[in-house]
């Protein structure tokens, strides 16, 4: 962290450099030989940007690229259904965007995983320790194949959860989502639930109460 420290220093440092030179090349072009050993012809501060990236900005990158490891992307996927992460950490997290028509497998226990702004989605995963999460997205299938303490469901459209059983205990957080439906195993099949939609509030003399409203019809 040390070594990041310093490298963030540098950057500031050729922020500034960068601002210089960016004002002089507003010189005329009969000034700008020699400044700061840029040679005219390119705008000095281009130049000085294209060599400071391929030595200390480029090393910055790679460090950035090294620390942010415990980060899982997944991005704009289209019609993949082999799509495996088979080496996983208890201390990763996993996000996925934008993925059609795709289905993940991710093998082991990681730390959280979350779907964003997916379309026909299907997720496979053994272990997560903290939450799954699936936000702004349309008919997405997951199944757990071990143990979630926590499936959250925002803003999506079309959800189905398999749960195992040593998943039973998970709870289902859901909000401004529609049709989603949870599948528990029962005598080597699935049994499907809904989840409510819709719900009813009442004043019990000294709070709140809302619970699920049947539909009626």
């Amino acid at each position: 962290m040390a070594e990041m420290q310093g490298l963030m220093e540098r950057l500031e440092r050729v922020v500034g450099r960068l601002e210089s030179l960016s004002a002089e090349s507003h010189r005329p072009p009969g000034d700008c030989e020699g400044l700061n050993g840029v040679s005219r012809g390119v705008a000095p501060s281009v130049e000085a940007f294209d060599k400071l990236m391929n030595s200390m900005v480029a090393e910055f990158l790679q460090k950035s690229r090294i620390l942010a490891g415990d980060v899982e992307t997944h991005e704009y996927q289209e019609d993949r259904h082999d799509l495996v992460i088979s080496e996983t950490e208890l201390k990763q997290v996993a996000y996925i965007f934008s993925c059609n028509k795709s289905t993940l497998q991710m093998k082991g226990k990681i730390n959280s995983i979350t779907v964003d702004n997916c379309k026909k989605f299907g997720l496979v995963f053994d272990n997560v320790v903290g939450i799954v999460e699936v936000i702004n997205s349309k008919d997405i299938q997951m199944q757990v194949m071990g143990k979630v303490p926590t499936i959250s469901i925002n803003k999506t459209e079309g959800c189905h959860i398999y749960l195992s059983e040593d998943a039973l205990d998970c709870e289902i957080v859901s909000a401004k989502s529609s049709e989603m439906n949870v599948l528990i195993p029962q005598d080597g099949d699935y049994r499907e639930f809904p989840v409510p939609e819709q719900f009813k509030t009442a004043w019990d003399g000294s709070k709140l109460v809302t619970e699920p409203a049947e539909i009626m019809g």
